[in-house]
Formats: structure tokens, C-alpha cells, sequence
């Protein structure tokens, strides 16, 4: 389904994992969004791998739950 999300409501259940690289660190967190066509709210959990140099974000890895996406907008 096309622009099955119009918006993104919340980013809860945020959890941060500090790792032996100091550079590295995992975030765990869910995504709340509602579906455009339906109304319905949904949300996804997602993890992220970011890693800094100099203070600044230098990567982001993110993996995301697509069968709990494909659910949540009417696909699965």
C-alpha cells in the first residue's frame, strides 16, 4: 500500500546498550504511526546501531521488524 503511513506519532519503549566499543552503542526503541487509509494507530519495534568519531554521529544502522510493519498497515 503507497504512503501507508502519513505520520509518525511516538518513539517510546526507548532503551539504550552501551557496547566494549565506546564509539558504538545499540538503541532499541518503537515506532508509533497511523495508517492513512484506515485511521488505525500501530506501531513497530526497531534497533539501531549508531556509531560517533569526534563527537558527531558518523553511521546509523537501523533494523526494522517488517512483519510487525507489513501487520500494522494491512499487508501481512
Amino acid at each position: 500500500m503507497r504512503n501507508a503511513v502519513s505520520r509518525f506519532d511516538d518513539c517510546r519503549n526507548v532503551v539504550l546498550h552501551e557496547t566494549a566499543d565506546p564509539e558504538v552503542i545499540v538503541v532499541e526503541y518503537e515506532l508509533v504511526g497511523t495508517h492513512t487509509a484506515t485511521g488505525v494507530t500501530a506501531s513497530a519495534p526497531f534497533i539501531g546501531v549508531l556509531r560517533t568519531r569526534d563527537g558527531k554521529l558518523a553511521h546509523w544502522r537501523e533494523y526494522q521488524h517488517t512483519f510487525a510493519i507489513a501487520q500494522a498497515v494491512g499487508q501481512a
